[in-house]
């Protein structure tokens, strides 16, 4: 592994046999040259960006945070990943580093922020929130200090964004938000209580979230239209869950300006049916 160039005394950009790579650790950048060789044994954290533009605007951002912070989010990375068994986009790190820079500012200066999503992140992801107790975890241990609750939250929302690979953090409570909207109507309507753990209900959970992602990330991928003929099949067959999920699509016209098309209705209708049949009202 050669240096190609150095960003400041703790962060690299190295080629790792033919590959362009970002190397954190610290002091590794301190009096080297482009082209003389890494010394591995100050390797902490190696970085592998989706593309050039993305390794050029990572390593800038970076540089500009404090070593102390990137490296506890990526400790913390490190752990969401191995118990959520799934992709994350590393630009999570990033995002997280610059978290962990204002919330132990707002720490040291006692500014308590409000963290209104805790309920819905605990019952509609609850992977995702025990990744992020475990990342709380991490910092107390790290650091000696008694971090709130309500910092899990904010570390399972990034991981929330960075599965789903969303723009931003605002898409990811969109996401949320309009999520438990949905079971909330589908309680009042059927007057009932859900268990939003439970092994039948988180299929859904997941299906409004790719439902979600489709009107707001990736527009471009809208289900196709369906069968009409099916659609007013099922609406005959199970009319209670069919007026349920109109209700639900007057509440998407209203708040966000979608008109989800037949076949999104039609998986939403079966959802419903499923979830309400074994729960008693």
């Amino acid at each position: 592994m050669k240096n190609i160039r150095k960003y400041n005394n703790n962060i690299i950009l190295a080629n790792d046999r033919g590959q362009e790579v970002i190397v954190l650790g610290k002091g590794i950048g301190f009096q080297t040259n482009p082209g003389s060789p890494v010394d591995v044994s100050l390797i902490e954290k190696v970085f592998v960006p989706q593309d050039t533009v993305h390794l050029s605007r990572f390593a800038d951002t970076l540089s500009d945070l404090a070593y102390e912070y990137i490296l506890l989010a990526t400790k913390v990375v490190d752990c969401g990943k191995e118990l959520l068994q799934t992709k994350l986009n590393p630009s999570v790190v990033v995002a997280l580093a610059d978290h962990f820079s204002i919330a132990f500012k707002h720490l040291k200066e006692h500014i308590d922020m409000p963290t209104p999503l805790k309920w819905d992140l605990r019952h509609l992801y609850p992977r995702e929130f025990e990744a992020g107790l475990r990342g709380l975890e991490i910092i107390r241990q790290e650091r000696q200090l008694a971090f709130p609750e309500s910092e899990a939250v904010n570390i399972a929302l990034h991981f929330i964004n960075a599965e789903i690979d969303a723009a931003d953090m605002s898409t990811t409570f969109k996401i949320v938000t309009i999520t438990s909207d949905i079971i909330g109507i589908i309680k009042e309507y059927f007057h009932i209580i859900l268990n939003e753990e439970a092994f039948d209900v988180m299929p859904f959970v997941i299906h409004l979230r790719n439902l979600v992602l489709r009107y707001t990330v990736r527009p471009d991928q809208k289900a196709q239209s369906g069968d009409d003929e099916l659609y007013a099949l099922v609406t005959k067959r199970y009319p209670e869950a069919s007026a349920c999920c109109n209700r639900i699509c007057a509440y998407l016209q209203d708040t966000q300006g979608w008109k989800p098309l037949h076949n999104d209705l039609l998986f939403l209708t079966l959802h419903i049916k499923r979830i309400t049949e074994s729960v008693s009202r």
